[in-house]
């Protein structure tokens, strides 16, 4: 995966996650809150695609980096929220 990939699927997973966390805080996340959500999501998906193949669990381009990849996006994006909240 390259940076276009982890940017376009950590963003837009990063700010689900948010979105799908329970309460009332999707009313007040401004511009500067979703531009954090973005930028966690993108970190976690980096993170858990070169953290993988670092480990040796996978090589780059397989089923399983999507999927760390994703993961680790929708838990940086749980987290940031978690935090804010």
């Amino acid at each position: 995966m390259g940076f276009l990939a982890f940017l376009l699927i950590g963003s837009a997973v990063g700010w689900s996650a948010h979105y799908f966390y329970p309460g009332r805080l999707r009313q007040k996340t401004g511009l500067l809150g979703y531009c954090a959500l973005f930028v966690a999501g993108f970190l976690g998906a980096a993170a858990g695609s070169y953290g993988g193949q670092v480990l040796g669990l996978f090589q780059a381009g397989q089923i399983a980096e999507w999927l760390s990849a994703i993961g680790s996006a929708w838990l940086a994006g749980l987290l940031l929220t978690a935090i804010r909240k």
